[in-house]
This record gives C-alpha cells, structure tokens and sequence, in this order.
C-alpha cells in the first residue's frame, strides 16, 4: 500500500484529506508542522508527500529545499493557497511532482491527482 504524508495545518481540510485518502484506501500520516513532518520524513519512506507551504515551525519550502539538499528525491505536491509566480517558481525548481491551489481543488480533487499520480509510477494503492 502506497505511504502518504499530508504536511498540513489547515485541520478542517486535513480531516477531509484524511478522510477522502482512508476511503480511497492510502496509508495516510499526518504532520501538522513542518518541523513535524521532516521527523516523519526522517523516521520513515513515503511514496509522496503532500506540503503545505505555509506551515507553523518550518515553512514548506524550506523543508522542501532542506530535503533536497539531503539528497532526498521523495515525490512531493505542493497544496498551498500561494499562487505568485515566485513561490510556484521556487517550489518547481525543488522538483516538485504538482503544485495544487486549495481554494480551486476539493479534498476528491485533491486526492485523484495523488492516485493518479502513484498509479503512474507503479505504486499500490491498497
């Protein structure tokens, strides 16, 4: 079963992710910051995760940028209401997967990109 970390702290749309994920059969864990969520990276793999930008402790893109600094190409798309062209630009160069406005997207949106990006690459969805 393909492992997703949802790096969010908005809780209304974390228990809809966490919902619609668990029904659509992902092995979802959350982190509600980021320096919460780069300990889970840490402690153990994941097939995707999905990064807020905006994040209490660690903003998203420094994680994501401390990642790849690390070496650590775990497939990442980005959920944020950010929409400059600055932070889409930065957050592509980190090699990002996607990069998802949550105002223009529903939890079902949402995670239909993630299977169908997992399906593309060949990962288990259940």
């Amino acid at each position: 079963m393909a492992k997703i970390l949802i790096i969010e702290d908005d809780n209304f749309l974390l228990e809809m992710l966490t919902k619609t994920s668990t029904q659509e059969g992902l092995d979802i864990k959350i982190a509600v910051d980021g320096e919460a969520g780069l300990a889970n990276i840490k402690a153990e793999k994941f097939d995707l995760i999905l990064l807020d930008l905006i994040l209490p402790k660690l903003p998203g893109l420094e994680l994501l940028k401390q990642l790849r600094d690390e070496g650590d190409n775990t497939p990442v798309i980005v959920l944020s209401n950010l929409y400059d062209k600055e932070s889409i630009d930065l957050a592509k160069s980190l090699k990002i997967k996607d990069y998802i406005i949550k105002a223009q997207s529903t939890p079902k949106e949402i995670i239909e990109k993630v299977k169908t990006f997992l399906t593309n690459n060949n990962k288990t969805l259940s």
